[in-house]
C-alpha cells in the first residue's frame, strides 16, 4: 500500500532532508521518517520527498509518500507515526494514494516563504530561527525586482553549485512581498516581511539567492535593472548578492493534479 503523507517539520537541527551516506550520517528528516515508518512496518522502507529542503530549512506543507506492507494497512498511521518521531517532524495528514502517486515527479509546482525581520533593536526569540534579521530593507525596489524576475528565465545565475541537472529553465508562476501584521505585545518595530514564491521547479537555493538579491536591491546596493544581465549571464558569478541564510525559508505548499498523480500514469 501507497501512503501519502503531509509533514511539517522545524530544519534548525537537521542537515536538510536527505539522507546522507557517511560513517557518522548527520540527523536528516528523511532519515528519521524512515526510522519511525521501520519501527511501524517491521521493515525497511524509503521515503521519498517532494524536494530536498536544505540543512536548517523548515517546511509548512513537505509532501512524500513511502510503500508499507499491506498487513499494516489499518494503522492510525499519523498518530503513530507521531508518537516516534521527535517533536519537530509532524505528521499533519495520512492517506492512502494511488499506486503509481509519486511525491517529487507528479508535483505541478511548490510554493515556498521566506521572512525576513528588518528591526536592529531586537529579533524576538520565538521568531529568531525562522527569519533572517536582514536590517531595513525598502519595498518599492525590491517588488520591482521580484516582477523582473516571473515567467519562464533561464536560472542558472541564481544556482549554487550541487545537484546536476539536465537544464536549469525554471517558470516562475506568481511571487508577492508584503508585510506581515505586527507582533503582539512587542514594542513598535519595522514590520517582519514575507516573500511568497510559486515556480514549476526550483534549482538548488534558488530561493535563498532571490532572497539574497531582493535584499541588495531593498538596500541600495544593487539596481532592479542589473537583474536582466545577471540572468542572461547564465553564471552564479553574475549574481553580487550572497545567498541568503536558511533558516528564514519554508516550503509551504505543493501543488498536484486533481487525481493525485500526472495525467500520463492514467491515474
Amino acid at each position: 500500500m501507497r501512503l501519502r503523507l503531509l509533514l511539517a517539520y522545524d530544519g534548525s537541527r537537521y542537515s536538510g532532508w536527505q539522507i546522507q551516506e557517511a560513517a557518522k550520517a548527520p540527523l536528516t528528516i528523511q532519515g528519521e521518517g524512515e526510522k519511525a515508518l521501520g519501527r511501524l512496518c517491521a521493515c525497511p522502507v524509503r521515503l521519498f520527498g517532494s524536494g530536498r529542503t536544505d540543512a536548517g530549512v523548515h517546511a509548512h506543507g513537505q509532501v512524500a509518500h513511502v510503500d508499507v506492507p499491506d498487513s499494516r494497512a489499518g494503522l492510525p498511521w499519523r498518530h503513530a507515526l507521531n508518537s516516534l518521531l521527535p517533536p519537530d517532524i509532524r505528521v499533519l495528514s495520512a492517506e492512502e494514494a494511488h499506486p503509481r502517486f509519486h511525491a517529487r515527479l507528479d508535483a505541478l509546482h511548490k510554493t515556498y516563504v521566506y521572512d525576513f525581520w528588518q528591526d536592529r533593536a531586537f529579533v524576538p526569540p520565538r521568531l529568531a530561527p525562522y527569519v533572517w534579521a536582514c536590517g531595513p530593507v525598502s519595498l518599492s525596489p525590491m517588488r520591482e525586482a521580484l516582477q523582473l524576475l516571473l515567467g519562464e528565465h533561464d536560472f542558472a545565475s541564481l544556482q549554487n553549485a550541487g545537484t546536476p541537472l539536465e537544464g536549469t529553465v525554471r517558470r516562475i508562476l506568481a511571487g508577492e512581498l508584503v508585510e506581515c501584521p505586527a507582533e503582539e505585545f512587542l514594542p513598535s518595530h519595522l514590520p517582519r516581511l514575507r516573500l511568497r514564491i510559486t515556480a514549476n521547479g526550483f534549482l538548488k537555493q534558488m530561493v535563498r539567492n532571490i532572497a539574497g538579491l531582493l535584499v541588495a536591491c531593498g538596500t541600495g546596493r544593487l539596481s532592479p535593472e542589473a537583474i536582466p544581465a545577471i540572468l542572461s549571464a547564465c553564471d552564479r558569478q553574475a549574481l553580487p548578492s550572497p545567498t541568503a541564510p536558511p533558516q528564514g525559508l519554508a516550503l509551504a505548499h505543493v501543488t498536484y493534479p486533481e487525481t493525485g498523480c500526472s495525467p500520463e500514469k492514467n491515474c
